[in-house]
């Protein structure tokens, strides 16, 4: 319980570091830059400013596990997150420009759009175990719509979702195996074995006149692939607007908007779940281990610090299937279960095998 509570207070400290560590640090930072023009070199001296000042704002830890992210922000918007810059020193080094400035960077923009995706990335990887995730759309026909998929993965990727998985990797039979049965337990076993993924999204989408409006309607579920459950289910409808866009493709647009913002916030509040569900597969030799006794290990998992609850989903040939409501991710209560002398044979974002 301890390292659960520990846990929340990093999460909650990184919060305190961003809303308070930034109001009062001035943002003024000097940098050298480098690049094959002059205009290169200030703009590659921009990014190095604000990487120094994200390093001030959050600790090493939170910075280092996150440096991609940082960069990704920073390269997409790098001069809206520098208020003024003076460029003290321009020289040509081995035919490279290099530019010395002193830049004022804007700690409020950074904490407003980074800072608060560092914070919703910390969740997920916290509380989730960062899973990898796919998003496919599909119309009855079998064909996909990339726009859909598109608006939900940069949903997802702004509330701090980092492993988003290609799915155009998989082979045509797979693929039309989740357009007809997606919902099928089976269907995921081969999907997890096939191609790894913790989550799959998947899109129906519908497309007809309504009062002579096109009009688009999109069926939405997150499932987890290791369980089959169903995370989240919803539907969202689009209409293209008359005068302006009166067409398929924007009622399609705007259907995705009100799918991606739901679906991904719907993933977000899974994420800050303390509470996670947890399936734990018990072998027929740990069955046979215990006595065959269901019973006797129901108690043993019951007695381990952070588990709240423990169901008893089936027991068929000396193998059994419990649901775990624990305060933690999988991978600490695989350290519960170890360090209770129970072995753990296989281990994923929302499993264990025992």
């Amino acid at each position: 319980m301890y390292k659960i509570l520990l846990r929340l207070t990093l999460i909650a400290s990184l919060v305190f570091s961003v809303f308070n560590v930034s109001a009062v640090y001035a943002g003024q930072v000097q940098v050298t830059g480098q690049g094959t023009t002059k205009e290169s070199a200030i703009h590659n001296a921009m990014r190095l400013a604000i990487e120094k000042e994200v390093g001030i704002m959050v600790d090493s830890r939170t910075y280092t596990q996150n440096y991609q992210l940082i960069n990704s922000a920073i390269y997409t918007k790098s001069s809206g997150y520098i208020e003024s810059y003076e460029v003290i020193r321009t020289d040509i080094i081995d035919g490279l420009y290099e530019v010395e400035m002193i830049a004022n960077v804007r700690s409020d923009e950074l904490r407003t759009h980074l800072m608060d995706r560092l914070q919703k990335q910390a969740l997920v990887e916290t509380n989730m175990n960062d899973p990898r995730i796919a998003v496919i759309a599909f119309d009855d026909t079998g064909a996909e719509y990339a726009e859909v998929e598109n608006e939900i993965i940069n949903a997802l990727h702004n509330h701090g979702f980092s492993r988003l998985v290609d799915l155009n990797q998989l082979d045509s039979s797979l693929k039309m195996r989740i357009k007809s049965a997606a919902n099928d337990a089976t269907l995921c076993q081969a999907l997890s074995n096939q191609f790894h993924v913790d989550y799959l999204i998947f899109v129906n989408v519908k497309t007809y006149n309504a009062n002579s409006r096109p009009t688009a309607n999109l069926a939405a579920r997150m499932m987890s692939v290791n369980t089959g459950e169903i995370i989240y289910s919803g539907s969202f409808i689009g209409n293209a607007r008359m005068f302006t866009n009166n067409n398929i493709s924007g009622a399609i647009q705007m259907a995705s908007r009100r799918a991606a913002q739901a679906i991904s916030t719907a993933a977000l509040k899974q994420a800050a779940q303390v509470e996670q569900h947890i399936t734990l597969l018990i072998t027929k030799s740990t069955m046979d281990y215990y006595g065959r006794n269901i019973v006797i290990l129901n108690e043993r998992i019951k007695s381990i610090p952070g588990v709240n609850n423990v169901f008893v989903r089936s027991l068929n040939n000396g193998v059994a299937e419990l649901d775990i409501n624990f305060n933690g991710t999988t991978t600490e209560f695989a350290v519960e279960l170890e360090r209770n002398n129970i072995k753990v044979i296989e281990l994923n974002s929302a499993y264990i095998k025992i």
